[in-house]
């Protein structure tokens, strides 16, 4: 990221990263949803669920990548970042594809396994999660001009954290 910051950010080279991002993790979700869709109430269930995937992954993804990076510089900016929106899109698109080689592997595993190595796989993903949490902190502290990778990295988990309890309120709360 530090070269990218460097060289100059470009909105072309962030969304080039983020639409790879997203075609890759499209390819590596493909056998589960496939595998998934098995039980669909549709004349051919594969095709829809290669479909939905397809426009989840291919427009939805990116979109919902925009605005989830504005919040990110939004909230960097309140604990004192000095970057712009474009160096927290390219932190966080930058991110995604760094890591897409992990999700693919994962979904290469997965695949292999048909479903069935859940615990493992788990913990590959959390270790995933982990190494992800760390490449966007370091990228997110260079584009923002953050001195810490370490207290960016925190502050990432802090709020993944409160998004997965307000997703698991929300959910319970639903079911009432």
């Amino acid at each position: 990221m530090a070269g990218q910051v460097a060289a100059g950010l470009s909105e072309p080279r962030a969304l080039v990263h983020l639409m790879l991002a997203c075609m890759l993790v499209f390819v590596a979700r493909l056998p589960e949803a496939v595998r998934m869709a098995e039980g669909l109430p549709v004349d051919e269930p594969a095709n829809a669920a290669v479909a939905a995937h397809l426009f989840a992954w291919g427009a939805v993804a990116p979109l919902l990548g925009y605005a989830l990076a504005a919040v990110v510089h939004l909230v960097a900016r309140g604990f004192g970042g000095r970057g712009g929106f474009l160096g927290a899109r390219a932190a966080l698109f930058w991110s995604g594809l760094a890591l897409s080689p992990a999700v693919l592997a994962l979904g290469a595993a997965d695949a292999l396994a048909g479903g069935r190595a859940a615990a493992w796989l788990s913990l590959a993903g959390l270790a995933a999660l982990g190494l992800w949490v760390w490449v966007f902190a370091a990228s997110l502290a260079e584009a923002e001009g953050f001195a810490s990778t370490g207290r960016v990295a925190a502050v990432v988990v802090l709020v993944l954290a409160a998004g997965v309890a307000l997703v698991e309120l929300a959910i319970r709360g639903g079911a009432r």
